[in-house]
């Protein structure tokens, strides 16, 4: 076994996940030194900071001729940039400043001052759409915030969102079912508006000792006005119309494909009968730009059905439903909605649920129930992908792609080893993008990601329950395009991340993967950079293969709030960062106030840390009382700061319920108690996993929950 296959140095084997296809790069030839033409191959940029901050990398490093770099400048809490010289000339005073195209050795120096006094919180909402019919998927964005005594505002700022929705419903999955839609954390966020109105969206930055808030008004237009009289079609296989709006125009039908084809237009409504069944024998294609739904009509709970027919020939491609704005710019604004897809369990088809073709904004799949899809061995399965012809002539990236209160699950098709590339419940690449209250579970069926996303800039997955993902795959994959390659995420191929996403209350349950979740790179030979990441407040439960919950190559990213239990995982670390492959290391990772816990035999380790510069490990609390010689943690890379972290292997000492198993059994036992007030005071971390303010009795608490 080669040191790539081990998490961390000296310690038992784990083993890595297959993540995408091997990939075969063919050498250019050359090396070091000249290239040929008079010019060096590399150049040398030096970076020093002053006191009370810092700029990674710092120091001189080396830079290919014409590559990029990028260099994050942190001021330490209480203080902020005073002056960043490029070259011996002052620029502006940003966060992250890169040196593009490099041709020359270069010189990158910062200061600090002490921050303003006072409450210097400047809070930003900027919402990606106003108005529209309901429903109405809003995503909001707060990252352009700052607080001039605050060094990452993305990270260390508590964001609270309420949407002044009353009527928003509860949350049936995720790590807290029951939990009111009409709230959210996190510097993005997103929300569905059900009910016409006129809502105001008030957000709420706190810093620990100030707070500051705006707000934002979104009007919803009545879908009943917007589609009235013919602009709503009813389409049934019987030509019973019962519940069908008034006004509308009747069809009856069995073909899914041509009630789409035939009949979508610009403000148009189809609505299905709910309980019947609507043969797909081709795509339905949607190309004209919204408003538009397609959705049900009809009492009951039965969903209006597009089925798969068992006559297709071998080998058939094609997705179900087809969002297909192709090369159209402004095509988007559409709902799908109140319906169910069925795919037969055919064999040796090629068929996706949802699919698309093309650029395609504003795409909301609110309560729809997939399953049973067929892909065949080594095809891809995307319920929900993009389509861009390997970036030529490509299309722009999605925009404000949602998908919420659905419920996708037993797509066989993928169950023996090594089809990796099969079976996603949501493969979604874009922009302010949302994955919100679904059920989403492989079923251990040797499939593919439960969620992947190979681009995602500014997203909100929240929520959900993730399931059982197959055979060495995980079950939130979130990587990038690889650095410096034109695309249609980053066109000029200077570099891109994905970056400002929230992952934050889901149950996330393990299953024959070795991984849960991976942040980074999608295999060990692909640059592919993800930075500014919040994993907060997740429930993660073991698999019997399970062996790592949280593999982190990303930097700039917050652990904080989750409860790890790997009881019954092959094997027991809950967060590992460490650099994968070729991919940069990753840097200014924080892990705060997470519970670790394991009930099982063998190993234990609450954080490994590998190949990784200024990682924080602070307020964690561990627990593994039948374990060999367990750690909370292993290995330190380059500049750990850790503290306060408690590992104590007595759980019926630190819990309300010994042995802990769900969510409430990690409470901290009221009286005396070792995790209780064993915080370290200075973290930007004002609630736990529950939302209970911290501190409650005047010190932090270690773990992932505050003792009232």
């Amino acid at each position: 076994m080669s040191d790539n296959d081990k998490v961390g140095s000296g310690r038992r084997g784990i083993i890595f996940p297959l993540l995408f296809a091997v990939i075969t790069l063919a050498s250019c030839g050359g090396g070091s030194g000249d290239l040929g033409t008079g010019y060096p191959a590399t150049y040398t940029i030096t970076a020093t900071a002053g006191s009370h901050g810092s700029i990674t990398p710092t120091g001189a490093i080396t830079v290919a001729r014409g590559a990029a770099q990028a260099y994050t400048i942190i001021p330490d809490t209480g203080y902020t940039t005073a002056n960043l010289i490029v070259d011996g000339i002052s620029v502006s005073a940003v966060p992250e400043y890169t040196f593009s195209n490099v041709q020359a050795n270069h010189t990158i120096s910062v200061t600090f001052n002490t921050a303003p006094a006072g409450n210097n919180i400047v809070p930003s909402l900027v919402p990606a759409r106003t108005s529209g019919v309901a429903p109405l998927s809003v995503f909001f964005d707060a990252s352009a915030t700052t607080d001039a005594g605050v060094s990452r505002p993305f990270h260390e700022l508590e964001y609270t969102w309420s949407f002044g929705d009353t009527n928003a419903g509860t949350w049936a999955y995720g790590a807290k079912p029951g939990s009111s839609k009409n709230a959210a954390t996190g510097p993005v966020a997103a929300h569905v508006f059900e009910t016409p109105g006129t809502y105001t969206v008030t957000l709420t930055v706190f810093d620990g000792t100030y707070s500051a808030s705006t707000n934002t008004t979104i009007t919803v237009q009545d879908p009943e006005t917007v589609f009235a009289g013919t602009n709503t079609l009813c389409f049934s296989t019987s030509a019973n119309y019962t519940g069908c709006p008034a006004g509308a125009t009747h069809v009856q039908t069995s073909d899914f494909a041509s009630a789409i084809n035939d009949y979508h237009d610009t403000n148009r409504r189809l609505l299905f009968r709910r309980g019947e069944t609507f043969i797909a024998a081709s795509s339905g294609i949607i190309s004209k730009t919204g408003p538009g739904i397609i959705g049900a009509y009809g009492t009951g709970t039965l969903l209006p059905i597009a089925k798969i027919t068992t006559d297709i020939p071998a080998g058939g491609k094609y997705p179900i439903l087809q969002i297909s704005g192709r090369d159209t710019p402004g095509i988007g604004d559409w709902r799908v909605m109140d319906f169910e897809i069925d795919g037969s369990s055919v064999q040796d088809q090629m068929v996706t649920g949802i699919g698309s073709m093309g650029a395609f904004d504003q795409l909301l799949v609110l309560r729809v129930n997939m399953h049973d899809i067929w892909r065949g061995v080594g095809a891809g399965l995307d319920i929900l992908n993009y389509w861009n012809n390997n970036g030529s002539p490509g299309h722009t990236i999605f925009d404000q792609w949602a998908v919420v209160d659905s419920y996708i699950t037993a797509l066989p098709g993928c169950n023996s080893p090594g089809n990796y590339n099969c079976d996603w419940r949501i493969y979604l690449a874009g922009k302010r993008s949302s994955v919100l209250g679904n059920f989403l579970d492989n079923q251990d069926t040797g499939g593919s990601h439960v969620v992947r996303s190979e681009y995602m800039r500014k997203g909100v997955i929240s929520n959900n329950s993730l399931a059982r993902a197959g055979d060495f795959q995980l079950a939130i994959k979130l990587h990038s395009t690889i650095w410096g390659v034109a695309g249609v995420s980053d066109p000029a191929g200077t570099g891109t991340y994905s970056e400002q996403v929230v992952i934050a209350d889901n149950k996330i349950i393990g299953g024959i993967n070795p991984w849960t979740i991976s942040l980074g790179p999608q295999d060990e030979i692909s640059d592919e950079r993800v930075r500014d990441i919040i994993v907060e407040r997740n429930w993660f439960t073991a698999g019997s293969a399970s062996q790592l919950h949280m593999h982190i190559n990303s930097s700039e990213t917050t652990i904080r709030n989750n409860i790890c239990n790997l009881t019954g995982g092959a094997y027991h670390t809950c967060v590992s960062v460490d650099r994968w492959g070729v991919a940069p290391a990753p840097a200014n990772v924080r892990i705060y106030n997470n519970t670790f816990y394991s009930g099982s035999t063998g190993d234990f380790v609450g954080v490994e840390i590998g190949a990784a510069t200024a990682t924080i490990v602070r307020n964690n609390l561990a627990s593994a009382p039948f374990a060999t010689a367990p750690v909370m943690i292993n290995g330190m890379g380059t500049g750990l700061v850790e503290s306060n972290n408690l590992l104590n292997n007595i759980p019926s000492a630190l819990f309300v319920t010994s042995p802990p198993s769900a969510t409430a059994d990690f409470g901290l036992k009221s009286g005396a108690n070792p995790a209780r007030e064993a915080g370290f005071a200075d973290v930007p971390v004002f609630t736990d996993f529950f939302l209970t303010t911290r501190p409650q009795n005047g010190v932090i608490d270690a773990g992932a929950a505050e003792g009232l």
